[in-house]
């Protein structure tokens, strides 16, 4: 496949599943528990998509997700938001900031998020 995908989870067992499903459903993926170990991965390599964790130490996610839509070398990553809020507020905040969608965590399916990125990364290129 060839598609690069940056999970941003401070969660460990949920950061290692996700990378988990993800390598095995043979995306190269990077994981990063906080941004600053994330901005490192994303200039060093070429990154399709990002999973991105809203509350994370330090910087949370919509914070995040500004800085990359801002940037001309990173605005064209497709992003998607992972978050324990499911609020519509919530929701309709990422998706008014560039998010290409949003998983609410208690909801999450490592298959269904594997078909995700499938038709996020086929879509998008």
């Amino acid at each position: 496949m060839g598609y690069s995908l940056l999970i941003i989870e401070d969660d460990k067992l949920l950061g290692k599943a996700i990378q988990n499903a993800l390598t095995e459903a043979s995306f190269k993926t990077f994981w990063s528990k906080e941004w600053t170990e994330a901005e490192e991965v994303l200039k060093n390599n070429h990154i399709d998509l990002i999973f991105l964790d809203i509350m994370l130490p330090g910087i949370d996610g919509y914070e995040i997700l500004k800085t990359l839509k801002a940037d001309p070398k990173y605005q064209q990553i497709t992003v998607v938001m992972l978050s324990n809020f499911g609020q519509m507020n919530e929701i309709d905040r990422a998706m008014s900031l560039g998010a290409s969608d949003y998983i609410v965590k208690a909801n999450i399916d490592l298959e269904d998020l594997v078909e995700l990125a499938n038709k996020k990364l086929t879509f998008n290129k």
